[in-house]
């Protein structure tokens, strides 16, 4: 049980590239192998379970231990990359050449690797095994009123949980809060539901309390470990998926507890993460395909975000015309609004605009491809009250595309462009919709009023210097 060698020499070439950062990101390759070594000893300790008798567990179980597993891996990952990161630099300071870099850091990997990993695994095994086991001993308690501590099956036990050997209590009882077996690593100890007459309660020692990351009870939260697990943040302002620091103290200081197993910040990096494997793939491949393709120009990839970006020939360039905006061009907008998804780890294609009609016009048309997506680029120039009017100009923009006899697929997307952050307001975007929802017109023909017909149902947001592309998504 350990990484493969891929995984851990894909994983050291992004940790010395810099390919993302090493503070509040996760290392994808060793994140996504750490979530299959453990989502599989999850899934054989459930197994196990089942295969003795218990019942399969519910979903709602289920996927609050593949959450965990997801949260562990997270944690573990950021520990693993942060270490493999300390050994980049050599006594004076100075980044050290990539060989010396692998070479150093390999009697690390090998113990995390390897003896580490396999202890955590065989534990994960066991806990999963007795989280199920424990629904079952909670669901026939009726029969089986207590529960009895077998003792190790370790050929060499050692001396932690011996007092503990043949204690017999009710389930309900608040000793099994205290102490359980796979409470302690390596513990071989196991719980058998019974109907045998209690014993006295035993005293333990500081030697039989439960280890760091093994107090909860997984069969009741969920979670395979606990948030105290030594890879897990002390606090929520020394956690390095906070976001706001500041925010974060606030709630440390009101007394408020760390919920790691449940933080959407967390459950925001690992969703993150799980994509980011597969669409930098994707982008590599879309990369590769357009530079080989002659109508395709100034097509790159940016191996850190994995971003990839290029314009179609029958892209329109308005590079001659005069500064509209902030010195800028429409062209100029454009292409920042471009850079600005490039880096940001999206596919942004530039595409045909020169289609003509049989009159030799050039046919409505929509500028970009963003992750797949057919859309067309907005730049806000103008404070205003809401978006109302840009999104009214795309809107018909989007009707007369779609109306076209060699359309297929129908466009419902736009994008907004903010190259002034000031000007981005996520209340305008909501309310320019309600009021383009409201707006009328009168039918020439049957001097009827009618609705407008919204043909937007997506509107993505690119801000100049955010991370983050917004995205609203509207009912229809």
């Amino acid at each position: 049980m350990e990484f493969s060698a891929e995984t851990i020499a894909k994983a050291l070439t992004a940790i010395y590239g810099k390919e993302f950062d090493i503070d509040s990101e996760l290392e994808a390759h060793i994140f996504e192998e750490t979530r299959r070594i453990f989502a599989q000893a999850a899934a054989e300790g459930i197994a196990d379970s089942v295969e003795s008798g218990a019942d399969v567990p519910g979903d709602e179980f289920l996927k609050a231990l593949r959450e965990s597993v997801d949260v562990f891996s997270a944690f573990r990952t950021h520990r693993m990359q942060n270490d493999i990161a300390a050994q980049l630099t050599d006594e004076q300071g100075q980044l050290k050449p990539f060989s010396r870099f692998a070479k150093d850091v390999q009697p690390y990997v090998r113990h995390q690797n390897r003896a580490w990993l396999r202890t955590e695994y065989d534990t994960a095994i066991r806990r999963a095994h007795q989280a199920a086991d424990w629904k079952q001993f909670v669901s026939e308690k009726g029969m089986l009123p207590n529960l009895e501590w077998i003792p190790s099956t370790s050929p060499t036990p050692g001396a932690d949980h011996r007092v503990f050997w043949g204690t017999v209590l009710p389930v309900d009882d608040p000793f099994w809060k205290e102490h359980r077996p796979g409470d302690r690593w390596n513990c071989k100890c196991e719980l058998r539901a019974t109907d045998k007459d209690c014993t006295a309660r035993p005293s333990g020692t500081e030697k039989d309390n439960p280890q760091s990351g093994l107090e909860n009870n997984p069969g009741k939260d969920g979670h395979l470990f606990s948030d105290k697990h030594p890879y897990y943040p002390d606090s929520c302002a020394s956690c390095p998926y906070s976001g706001n620091k500041l925010m974060a103290l606030f709630h440390d200081l009101a007394g408020s507890k760390k919920h790691c197993n449940s933080c959407r910040k967390v459950e925001k990096v690992v969703k993150e993460t799980k994509g980011l494997d597969e669409r930098k793939d994707t982008n590599r491949k879309e990369y590769e395909r357009l530079k080989q393709d002659p109508d395709y120009i100034n097509v790159k990839y940016d191996k850190k975000s994995g971003g990839v970006k290029g314009a179609h020939k029958g892209h329109i360039d308005h590079s001659d015309e005069k500064p509209i905006f902030m010195g800028l061009n429409p062209t100029q907008l454009e292409n920042a609004c471009q850079d600005e998804l490039f880096h940001m780890g999206h596919s942004a294609i530039f595409c045909n605009e020169s289609i003509q009609t049989v009159k030799g016009q050039n046919d409505t048309a929509l500028d970009l491809l963003l992750d797949g997506k057919r859309m067309d680029i907005a730049s806000v120039t103008k404070e205003v009250i809401n978006y109302r009017n840009v999104l009214r100009s795309k809107n018909s923009q989007l009707h007369r595309f779609n109306h076209l006899p060699y359309v297929e697929e129908k466009a419902d997307a736009v994008c907004l462009y903010f190259h002034d952050p000031e000007m981005f307001s996520e209340q305008k975007v909501m309310d320019g919709m309600e009021r383009l929802n409201e707006m009328r017109y009168t039918d020439k023909e049957t001097g009827e009023e009618k609705s407008v017909k919204v043909a937007i149902k997506h509107v993505y947001c690119v801000v100049r210097g955010s991370d983050k592309l917004y995205q609203y998504d509207f009912d229809e």
